[in-house]
């Protein structure tokens, strides 16, 4: 997953369009012979159209539960405007949040309490 700031301060969160329609970070799975770097930049890039120039490790959301660990990374990306996909794409929404929807995900939850907590940070 991809903590991207603006420069406010505010966090890029995209709605998923499938499952229940919930706000995450941007992010998603790893393919075959994919590094977790590669995964990154291309997840960011199909979701928010945005170009991943910097990454830097932040932490890991263990979900034994789910059979799955998330890795959140913190992001810089190139100058330009996020932008919405061409309809049918996985995203229905995107935009920067200075407080946390209602409906988000495990895992964005997790993250967005860490980061604020570290960080001092009203949110």
């Amino acid at each position: 997953m991809a903590w991207i700031e603006d420069d406010r301060g505010s966090v890029l969160l995209v709605r998923q369009v499938a499952g229940q329609n919930s706000w995450t970070l941007p992010g998603g799975k790893v393919k075959r012979n994919e590094s977790l770097e590669q995964a990154l930049k291309r997840e960011v890039r199909e979701e928010t159209g945005l170009r991943v120039k910097g990454i830097v490790y932040q932490g890991m959301f263990d979900r034994p539960e789910r059979g799955a660990i998330t890795v959140l990374f913190s992001v810089s990306v190139e100058r330009q405007a996020a932008r919405m996909q061409f309809p049918g794409a996985e995203i229905a929404d995107l935009g920067f949040f200075d407080l946390l929807p209602a409906n988000t995900t495990p895992s964005a939850k997790f993250f967005w309490k860490r980061e604020n907590s570290q960080r001092g940070t009203r949110r």
